[in-house]
């Protein structure tokens, strides 16, 4: 007797197919659709191989996960992306670079992190099939702030090889490798959308906990001391009212303590001053309502007057910076 759900593919995601092609030009449109422009030649223009490349893709909640193959070595340079990538072998390897940062040899021992804001240049060599994950960066970004219970001051930024022989290498790729499974059943965990989310949830926090990053010591290192009641309050004031004119000096002044004291206390505490800390929490708050209004009758000005922020190129500059888009474009996908 047959089980009641029937395996329909042999490679990761099965049953997500996007491309099945032996024409170059169709096998960068595939790409090109389902992650960022890109020029992609063949690299050995004399061999007379025919080209095979498939590609399987699906959404994990916000994050996308697909797994792609080629038979021949191509050659791929990419537009500045806008998310995080993270490409793992699982047969054969490639040689990439983000931006001018150090290139790496991946295997499938190692896998290659792409950071928002800069072009790669990866030469896929032949017989590779590699999961390809892409994760917006507020994904990321919101996931950490609740790890660490504060507002980012800065953009994560990733080391660009990913170690996969350590604890927690290994754990992310079995969880990559249980959705790769569950993509080729007809009935699995990815039909349903709460188990979905739990499993884009999983795939972040390890991606967190697992590759070093700007924030790693944080988050995994001795937790700071709890903040002294001064600071708390302020904290409170803050994330309450961030619309409202803070000053350091008027914080200090409504928990009462001195202006240097609740600068030291949110230095301790938070590593950061009270002023960054305010921004923080305001560009997080306009980002949610960007992303929640409607364009029609909603502007980026307004938003950013909402929160604050009284010059719109520094809002605009500072949203950039840290989300990866412009906020014009959050408020265009809303």
């Amino acid at each position: 007797m047959e089980p009641e759900e029937k395996h329909l593919g042999s490679e990761p995601l099965g049953r997500f197919s996007v491309a099945r092609t032996s024409d170059l030009d169709e096998t960068t449109d595939a790409l090109q659709a389902t992650f960022l422009p890109l020029h992609l030649q063949l690299r050995e223009r004399t061999d007379t191989r025919g080209l095979d490349f498939g590609l399987n893709a699906v959404r994990i909640g916000r994050a996308t996960v697909s797994y792609a193959w080629l038979s021949r070595s191509v050659q791929i340079d990419t537009a500045e992306a806008e998310n995080f990538h993270v490409n793992l072998p699982l047969s054969g390897g490639t040689i990439s670079r983000s931006g001018r940062l150090e290139c790496v040899i991946s295997t499938s021992a190692r896998a290659a992190v792409f950071m928002p804001g800069l072009p790669a240049d990866i030469e896929w060599r032949a017989g590779c099939g590699q999961f390809c994950l892409m994760i917006p960066p507020h994904v990321l970004q919101r996931e950490l702030e609740a790890m660490l219970d504060q507002p980012l001051v800065k953009p994560i930024k990733f080391a660009p090889a990913m170690d996969l022989t350590t604890d927690g290498g290994r754990a992310w790729v079995d969880t990559l490798r249980l959705i790769g499974r569950q993509g080729g059943y007809a009935q699995g965990l990815l039909d349903h959308p709460l188990a979905a989310a739990n499993l884009e949830r999983i795939l972040v926090d390890g991606l967190l906990l697992a590759q070093p990053h700007n924030y790693i010591d944080a988050l995994t290192g001795p937790r700071r001391p709890a903040p002294p009641p001064a600071v708390r309050n302020a904290i409170e004031l803050i994330r309450s009212h961030p619309e409202e004119p803070w000053t350091t000096t008027a914080l200090a002044r409504r928990v009462a303590v001195s202006t240097r004291s609740l600068q030291d206390g949110f230095a301790r505490s938070l590593g950061v001053p009270p002023s960054q800390y305010l921004r923080a929490v305001r560009l997080t708050q306009a980002r949610e309502e960007l992303r929640s209004a409607d364009p029609h009758t909603k502007t980026v000005s307004q938003v950013a007057a909402r929160w604050g922020f009284v010059s719109f190129g520094r809002f605009a500059a500072a949203y950039h910076q840290r989300f990866g888009e412009r906020p014009s474009e959050t408020l265009r996908r809303s």
